[in-house]
């Protein structure tokens, strides 16, 4: 998976008119710490009711942004593409800030305009895959004795980046009951740079030996990632090669194989991010090994944000339809589980 690349769906997100009141009256935040995984936060929905309901740990793409971010014009949008306001009447929803980073903060500004947040030395010493999966695992054991959950269905559903944890997550936490993956690689995320180049010559973008030098200049940074795979000193491609290690040491397919729970994995047809070649192997690799508990469900016409491009009399018209994969999400939930 591309680091960044989450960064576009930030704009499609919807834009908060006023983000201070909404985390006062949504949100409940807590501070843990962790000899391994340092301080961090846990952010949840509030409830006034002591009934159980079910919890949703929903895990975000790829960057350093915080969770909720200002732009220069003084308006607040989110990371998190799930109507966390929708789903907070039923739900416990509960998403976790990335290592040295706050829930909530203004971007900054390179002299050319373009729209950045700084990494933190906390950030760029922790940030993996291990990281993300540990944090979350705890953040459920920490919330199932804070708060009265139903513990028929503890969710974790992973968009972009965050579909590559989800499986990860289950793995180390047999509370988790239900898996989403939402636009998230099955295989190694080093092979889509591989599988790019090599789509690119069959569309005759570039010629065979363009794509072959790519290849070939790819397995050499690859080479000195594993080599090097601690260290927070080199990156490759705006990342540390502990990031790029630590989400290369398993691939999210063989956490999803190891997992006997209902798995949901969502793709999109048109997916210019996250090719979708990989994740139809995934469905294969399910039957293959006899495995009847992940459901692949596909939006053909869909890019990485769950954008419909329909050509309209000459001109590309987009449909966002992340809200109705969310809600068919939510309905797979309740289907498998009344099985």
């Amino acid at each position: 998976m591309k680091p960044y690349i989450t960064f576009t769906l930030f704009v499609l997100c919807s834009i908060l008119a006023q983000a201070q009141s909404y985390r006062d009256t949504l949100f409940q935040h807590h501070t843990l710490t962790h000899p391994k995984l340092k301080t961090f936060e846990i952010h949840v929905t509030k409830s006034s009711s002591a009934k159980k309901r079910p919890l949703i740990l929903y895990l975000d793409g790829s960057g350093t942004y915080p969770i909720f971010y200002q732009n220069k014009a003084g308006r607040f949008s989110t990371s998190v593409p799930l109507d966390v306001r929708r789903y907070s009447k039923d739900y416990y929803v509960a998403l976790i800030s990335k290592p040295g980073t706050p829930f909530k903060d203004s971007l900054r500004y390179t002299t050319s305009g373009r729209a950045y947040y700084p990494e933190s030395e906390l950030y760029k010493t922790l940030y993996s895959l291990d990281w993300r999966a540990e944090a979350a695992s705890e953040a459920i054991d920490y919330l199932l004795k804070k708060l009265p959950i139903d513990v028929d269905k503890i969710i974790v559903m992973g968009y972009s980046e965050g579909a590559q944890v989800a499986p990860k997550v289950a793995v180390l936490n047999k509370k988790v009951t239900h898996v989403v993956s939402l636009v998230g690689n099955a295989l190694n995320h080093l092979f889509d740079f591989i599988l790019e180049a090599r789509l690119k010559a069959e569309r005759q973008q570039i010629s065979p030996e363009e794509s072959q030098a790519i290849v070939d200049s790819l397995y050499r940074e690859y080479a000195k990632i594993y080599q090097n795979p601690q260290a927070i000193d080199q990156s490759w491609y705006g990342a540390t090669y502990l990031k790029w290690s630590s989400f290369s040491k398993t691939t999210p397919l063989e956490n999803m194989l190891k997992l006997d729970i209902p798995i949901l994995y969502v793709a999109g047809g048109k997916d210019n991010n996250q090719t979708i070649l990989g994740m139809d192997y995934a469905k294969l690799e399910f039957l293959r090994q006899g495995k009847n508990n992940l459901t692949y469900k596909v939006y053909p016409r869909c890019n990485h944000f769950f954008q419909e491009e329909n050509d309209v009399d000459g001109n590309i018209k987009r449909i966002d339809r992340i809200d109705e994969v969310h809600q068919f999400a939510i309905e797979w939930i309740n289907g498998v589980s009344k099985k």
